[in-house]
């Protein structure tokens, strides 16, 4: 992916600069599927050998867009960490991806990819881009003075989870705001991770299974093979053979139900969102205030993505889908948001939850959710109950708890 630095004249590194910007455009619209180098030639005003004199081959284009990507993350983790303090290093990294997403609304700024899509890649493709994503995820692990307690380890590990993917979810949400307000909002943001969001008491842990312990029928065990696969390897990876290979059953058993691929992923977002609100249904059932039910419905959610046979869909699906589909999925999500926004903005009101940003505090819990499955290896080492808790913990008080 790298380029022989004897070639990168700067003719050659503008134009090369030119391409990866455009692919990157691309990508962000269209997914890894819809970047094709005749698209980028196009949109370039030349011919497709020219594209391809600098990427020989559409996937090499795609993996230099998200190298690029990450290496502009890796970067601001190591600049971040030179900070003296853990609330310094985290305040200057989420401030820098602030700043980063100002900078990218500027007319003629460098275009960067979204990392969502990064899955859709073979693994001998990904294999240097992961590498990069976990140098990133030691770096802000560093961000956190673990000490000497054997609890140090786990409380680190949620920490830099939760911060990862806040900031991986903020393409969901920063584009609503104005340039003027991006300040305020990383301020209010970092002010949720700083202290979490529960008045001072403890907070309820359900983890009572969301999904029938049977597995359900015989289409949901097929929508919690394809969950589970989509997750690990992405749209492309996660083929119907392989599916039906997991499952003991013949590729006509998944063409009764679904006509092709995108059908598959709706049908599991679909499986998600039933989740969500089966959650959210239980909260509300139970809990004698807001905060209690904010509590119910993050902790069983949680204990689902650490627990159940086939976690939520992973929020980088969306980038896999067509983008009329996606556009739906993420309306979709945004209600989902709102709800637990106005779940936040109630217990403000009845003192359950302290004063924050109801709408910040929305997307920082979804993407905590989010953050939630991938820490499934860690919480297998726990009692279901115990890694909610301390999971939970972060969310309650904060990422930064002695």
């Amino acid at each position: 992916m790298t380029v022989d630095p004897a070639r990168q004249t700067p003719r050659f590194a503008r134009r090369r600069g030119e391409i990866l910007d455009v692919a990157s455009n691309l990508i962000n619209v269209h997914g890894t599927r819809g970047m094709t180098l005749t698209a980028v030639a196009k949109a370039l005003g030349l011919d497709t050998s020219s594209v391809t004199y600098y990427f020989k081959r559409k996937d090499v284009l795609a993996a230099a867009c998200l190298e690029r990507t990450l290496f502009r993350l890796r970067d601001s983790a190591a600049a971040a960490a030179h900070e003296p303090d853990t609330r310094s290093r985290v305040r200057a990294f989420l401030r820098d991806q602030f700043q980063l997403h100002l900078r990218q609304r500027l007319p003629g700024a460098t275009k960067l990819a979204l990392l969502s899509d990064m899955r859709a890649l073979d693994p001998e493709t990904r294999a240097p881009l992961d590498a990069l994503y976990t140098d990133m995820a030691r770096l802000v692990r560093g961000f956190f003075d673990a000490g000497d307690a054997p609890e140090a380890e786990s409380r680190t590990l949620i920490a830099s989870s939760i911060l990862i993917h806040n900031v991986h979810w903020l393409p969901a949400w920063l584009p609503h705001y104005l340039e003027r307000d991006l300040d305020r909002a990383e301020a209010r943001l970092f002010d949720i991770l700083d202290h979490g969001l529960a008045a001072a008491r403890d907070w309820p842990v359900d983890i009572a299974p969301l999904d029938p312990p049977d597995g359900g029928d015989a289409q949901t065990r097929f929508l919690h093979a394809a969950t589970n696969l989509i997750n690990r390897e992405g749209y492309v990876g996660a083929s119907v053979e392989k599916i039906a290979a997991e499952l003991g059953v013949s590729t006509g058993s998944f063409y009764h139900h679904l006509e092709n691929k995108d059908d598959l992923v709706v049908a599991c977002f679909d499986r998600s969102y039933a989740l969500l609100d089966a959650a959210q249904a239980r909260a509300d059932a139970s809990g004698s205030d807001e905060g209690e039910r904010l509590a119910i419905m993050v902790s069983c959610l949680v204990a689902l993505q650490f627990a159940a046979d086939s976690p939520l869909l992973r929020t980088s699906a969306y980038q896999a889908l067509p983008i009329d589909l996606r556009e739906q999925m993420l309306q979709r999500t945004d209600r989902v948001t709102r709800h637990i926004a106005g779940t936040i903005a109630d217990g403000v009101a009845d003192g359950s939850i302290r004063a924050v940003d109801p709408e910040i505090a929305g997307h920082s819990i979804m993407a905590a959710i989010d953050a939630a499955a991938s820490l499934r290896r860690w919480a297998g080492q726990h009692p279901l109950d115990e890694a909610v808790t301390q999971f939970s913990a972060a969310l309650r008080s904060g990422i930064f708890q002695p």
